[in-house]
């Protein structure tokens, strides 16, 4: 394999970052804070000079992939619904890459480990973003070195990433030597849970005499990948991206019927189930399907009767369907729960303007003074200014 193939990985082409959730991550703290001058910015530095995957990006196709660099000698197997291809290079640093695909054969993550270390002194702009990081989680790194009596290798993790992708970086410290680089991952936001760096498949790689063939071959399995819940979480996943155009374009087709899956498979987790089904309503929404909208969103409001974003979509969907009085209670129980709903109220405002002119003017200003300086509702400000301007002058 060409070292341009594998030795360099090219972060996402998103150019907004953002900060990462952690859902999904409960063995992860998040620890980071904004330290930036004004204006203040929730994001976290994430500038890297050193590039992993050449002319690969997060959200190819395979088609793309296989053209391009994706090795005909790759290691494929099964990942859920997916596919996994397992290649390795040993020159001029030995590594082994995982590269992920969803059943839409979409790249979706792709995790690169070193497990003779990379020295980041050739990388500086990486070396000052990861100074500016808090760390995420620390821990030992080669448990064989404890059942061999000697003090096992500690290891750092760090989080960042862009707009719709986090990146993980893992450090290993030893005694009298720098810091190395020993794992990279990029991942799509909603695969995070599923593609955790922190997985013994891909820390066994860094076993000081690792065996290619395990690697190589490491079934799928280990992930579980086989049994319904992570099938769910997955679906629940790809359901995400498309719905909220993780690769630039929203796809409710493939949302709908990615959620739809996700609740046949069974999420064990009430609260993501109830979303499941409020996003298979979001889904609807977008194709213009609002009856089966309103019937999706009931569902996620049996679950979860007091969740103040379902009773605003609900309020959205009534609306639609010309339920007018319908949908304004839902817009206020979703107040009433959660009286910074900025959004709510915008829509609340909406609904009112042809039925209480008086209450729609105040909705609107509440919501001005929510979102005023919030730089991603600066559309809808202007709007929110613009409707004000004219039921003033009724």
């Amino acid at each position: 394999m060409s070292e341009a193939s594998i030795q360099h990985l090219q972060p996402s082409q998103h150019n907004s970052p953002r900060w990462k959730s952690i859902a999904g991550l409960p063995f992860l703290f998040l620890l980071l804070h904004c330290t930036s001058a004004p204006p203040p910015s929730p994001l976290p530095p994430s500038d890297s000079d050193l590039n992993l995957l050449g002319q690969a990006y997060l959200c190819q196709t395979r088609t793309q992939a296989r053209e391009s660099w994706l090795l005909p000698g790759s290691q494929e197997t099964p990942w859920g619904n997916g596919t996994e291809h397992f290649q390795e290079i040993a020159f001029p640093n030995k590594q082994g890459q995982w590269v992920v695909f969803n059943e839409d054969e979409t790249l979706i993550g792709v995790i690169t480990v070193f497990p003779n270390g990379l020295s980041l002194d050739d990388y500086p702009t990486l070396r000052q973003t990861l100074s500016q990081l808090h760390p995420t989680r620390e821990f030992y790194l080669t448990s064989s070195q404890l059942l061999e009596g000697q003090i096992p290798d500690s290891a750092t993790l760090y989080r960042t990433g862009k707009a719709t992708t986090t990146h993980q970086y893992y450090l290993r410290h030893r005694p009298g030597q720098d810091d190395q680089l020993v794992m990279a991952v990029f991942v799509l936001d909603p695969y995070e849970s599923l593609l955790d760096g922190g997985h013994s498949k891909f820390l066994s790689y860094l076993e000081p005499t690792p065996s290619p063939r395990k690697a190589k071959t490491s079934p799928s399995t280990t992930h579980a990948s086989t049994g319904r819940d992570f099938l769910s979480l997955q679906q629940f996943a790809r359901g995400e991206i498309a719905l909220f155009a993780s690769c630039g374009t929203k796809d409710p087709d493939i949302a709908q019927d990615a959620y739809h899956k996700a609740i046949q498979y069974g999420l064990s987790d009430t609260k993501q189930l109830a979303e499941a089904h409020h996003r298979l309503g979001l889904a609807f929404i977008q194709l213009n399907k609002f009856s089966k909208a309103k019937a999706s969103i009931e569902k996620a409001l049996a679950i979860q009767p007091h969740a103040a974003n379902i009773l605003n979509s609900y309020g959205t969907v009534l609306v639609k369907l010309e339920k007018i009085s319908a949908g304004i209670q839902a817009y206020e129980k979703a107040i009433t729960l959660q009286p910074a709903y900025a959004q709510a109220r915008f829509n609340l405002a909406e609904a009112l303007e042809s039925i209480n002119p008086k209450r729609a003017l105040q909705e609107y200003e509440t919501f001005l003074v929510l979102m005023k300086d919030h730089p991603d509702a600066a559309a809808k400000v202007a709007i929110a200014e613009a409707k004000i301007k004219t039921l003033e002058g009724r």
